[in-house]
């Protein structure tokens, strides 16, 4: 037995064979993407440009490797052997982007959300041009305005009105903000509106039969009905579909999918951390959410197809939150938080309580290209966040995006 014992130990010293795995990505547009091959080796989820990216030491197993373009999400799998006695052995795969898919981002049109100063709590609703400008205010009342969303053909804005130590309900009115119209009046809250691609119908949230559920009206108002358990609704754009969080399911809040019929029922993510604020892409093809699963608060792309799903900001001691998709597809606004201190660094402060770093300073409403942006452990930074309403006195949240 001893001498079996030596034997292997010699033959594992003499073992110094290896995996080495090979990825390339061909096809990128002269536009960056993001390349996520966190499994192959942990924390590489970067943008790059086209290339081969090299990974050695790589252990048994299969492997997902996904790809991020300003308008697709790429997955593919590597199944890797065990590593040879001797040499190396090496595994390839190639993602191919088709030609077109990785444009950049023009940015057109109006995104609205709701502002309020951080002293004294008075939220109202303002749009900004989506390149940048001036805001423009469109209510100033005593009451709270929250949850602003364009309609369809960008001539109407549903919104929540009331104060949460009075009740809240869901208000329309035209694009500049005249002629306003109440649709619910209920003793408990209504919040929360989104409408449906043919502007026939809006889903809201409603906690008036006891539950926090997503409630369906027609665009006047009428024929309400309960539809399920859960908030933030977000219509697909073929209107056959609604994403939402629930935590009602599964004792955590996740994101899924029903029919608008309320049948086909099923959870897109499933993760011990929150998931939150599905927003489809204009195609169908992509979900955006926000996710705590990486100790700060960041953005996801989900394949609707596949289930696939990408951290696309990496900065862990950040938030970016509430994301809206850009009328063309290649872009996301959100409320986001990321201050900086004089001297350049993310402001910053660490709770005892959570054992968390935590931004400070106020949200702002930000515009990121699909494929995001990267923050920690990266020198470079070729894509950032553009900061839309940068106001340290103020926190704007909830964007909508219209097309001019």
């Amino acid at each position: 037995m001893r001498a079996l014992t030596a034997v292997l130990a010699m033959l594992s010293m003499v073992s110094c064979g290896a995996n080495e795995v090979i990825i390339r990505v061909e096809g990128d547009g002269g536009n960056k993407v993001r390349l996520d091959a966190d499994e192959v080796q942990p924390g590489f989820n970067l943008l790059v440009d086209a290339g081969s990216f090299s990974f050695g030491e790589v252990r048994e197993g299969t492997y997902a490797i996904r790809v991020v373009t300003s308008e697709l999400v790429v997955s593919d799998t590597l199944k890797v052997e065990p590593a040879p006695m001797t040499d190396v052995r090496s595994y390839g795969l190639t993602v191919t982007i088709p030609g077109g898919r990785n444009g950049p981002h023009r940015p057109q049109g109006t995104i609205l959300y709701a502002a309020t100063p951080v002293s004294v709590r008075a939220w109202d609703l303002y749009t900004i041009p989506a390149g940048g400008g001036e805001p423009t205010r469109l209510t100033d009342t005593r009451e709270f305005e929250q949850y602003p969303a364009w309609s369809p053909d960008g001539m109407e804005i549903a919104f929540a009105r009331g104060h949460v130590t009075t009740n809240i309900d869901i208000y329309v009115m035209a694009a500049d903000g005249s002629a306003e119209r109440r649709l619910t009046e209920h003793p408990e809250r209504d919040e929360q509106p989104a409408w449906s691609p043919d502007g026939g119908t809006i889903a809201f949230l409603s906690h008036r039969d006891g539950d926090v559920a997503v409630w369906l009206m027609d665009a006047d108002g009428g024929n309400k009905r309960k539809l399920v358990q859960g908030r933030e609704p977000a219509w697909s754009p073929d209107g056959r579909r609604i994403a939402f969080t629930s935590g009602q399911y599964e004792g955590n809040d996740e994101i899924y999918v029903v029919d608008a019929d309320g049948s086909n029922l099923r959870r897109l993510t499933s993760d011990p951390h929150y998931d939150w604020h599905a927003a489809w892409s204009p195609d169908g093809r992509r979900l955006a959410f926000n996710s705590e699963r990486f100790g700060g608060e960041e953005l996801m792309l989900a394949d609707v197809g596949s289930g696939s799903q990408v951290r696309v900001t990496v900065a862990r001691h950040t938030f970016e939150q509430d994301p809206a998709w850009s009328p063309d597809g290649r872009a996301l606004a959100y409320q986001g938080k990321m201050n900086f201190r004089e001297d350049g660094t993310l402001a910053v402060r660490f709770s005892q309580r959570t054992g968390k770093y935590k931004p400070l300073g106020s949200f702002d409403i930000f515009v990121v290209p699909a494929v995001g942006f990267d923050w920690d452990h990266v020198e470079e930074r070729p894509i950032m966040p553009i900061n839309l309403t940068n106001t340290p006195d103020r926190d704007e949240r909830s964007p909508s995006w219209r097309p001019y």
